[in-house]
C-alpha cells in the first residue's frame, strides 16, 4: 500500500494493531479466537493491506477494552496539547460505510473524556454486538438529520438538537433514514 495522506492515518492503526496484540503476548491465532476475526483478516489489518472498517476496529477495540477514539489516539502518539485547532483534528473514513470520525477532542493520558463529530450516510446501518468498555458514559447530541439508536433492544429516534445520554453496556446500532445523513457530536466519559 502507497502511504498518502489519505491512508497514513490506517497505517500507524495497522502499527497499533501489531503492537497491541504483541504487548498482550498474543499470536494472530490467540487473537484470532478472542476477537471472532479471522487470523488471515488480522494478518492483513496489522500489514495495512486492507483499511480497517468501524465494526472490525469495534471488535478488536472490544476485545482489547479500549475505545476506537483511543485506539486512534494511541495510533497518532500525540503528546497533550490543550489546544486541537481544527486542521490538527483526526478524520478516519470508513471504507465500507463512509462512515466520517472527526476526533475534536481526544483521550490523553492524563484526560479520560473525548469529544467526537461523526457523520453517518443516508441509508445506512452501523451495529456494534457489543461496547469496547461497559459502562462508558455516552451524551449523543444531534446536529443535523435523524438516526435510530438502539440500544439493548430499545430504540431511540434522534432528530436535531435532541440529546441522548446513556451508558454503554450491551450491543448498540446507529442506523439513518433512507433519504438524511445523522451528523452528531458524542461525548464519552
Amino acid at each position: 500500500m502507497e502511504q498518502t495522506p489519505e491512508n497514513s492515518l490506517d497505517i500507524k492503526i495497522a502499527t497499533q494493531l501489531r503492537v497491541l496484540r504483541q504487548n498482550h503476548g498474543w499470536t494472530l491465532e490467540t487473537l484470532a479466537n478472542n476477537s471472532g476475526i479471522s487470523k488471515s483478516t488480522l494478518s492483513r489489518l496489522e500489514k495495512a493491506d486492507v483499511s480497517a472498517t468501524t465494526i472490525l476496529l469495534a471488535r478488536l477495540c472490544s476485545t482489547y477494552g479500549i475505545t476506537l477514539s483511543r485506539l486512534i489516539y494511541m495510533a497518532e502518539e500525540n503528546n497533550f496539547a490543550p489546544l486541537i485547532l481544527n486542521n490538527d483534528q483526526e478524520i478516519w473514513t470508513d471504507p465500507d460505510t463512509g462512515f466520517i470520525r472527526r476526533s475534536l477532542s481526544p483521550p490523553t493520558g492524563r484526560l479520560r473524556g473525548e469529544v467526537l463529530e461523526c457523520i453517518i450516510p443516508a441509508d445506512t446501518t452501523i451495529t456494534y454486538a457489543q461496547p469496547p468498555q461497559t459502562g462508558l458514559e455516552h451524551h449523543l447530541v444531534m446536529q443535523a438529520g435523524k438516526l435510530t439508536l438502539t440500544l439493548d433492544d430499545k430504540q431511540y429516534v434522534l432528530n436535531q438538537g435532541d440529546c441522548l445520554r446513556y451508558q454503554l453496556s450491551g450491543s448498540s446500532s446507529f442506523q439513518t433514514s433512507p433519504d438524511q445523513i445523522a451528523r452528531y457530536q458524542l461525548f464519552i466519559l
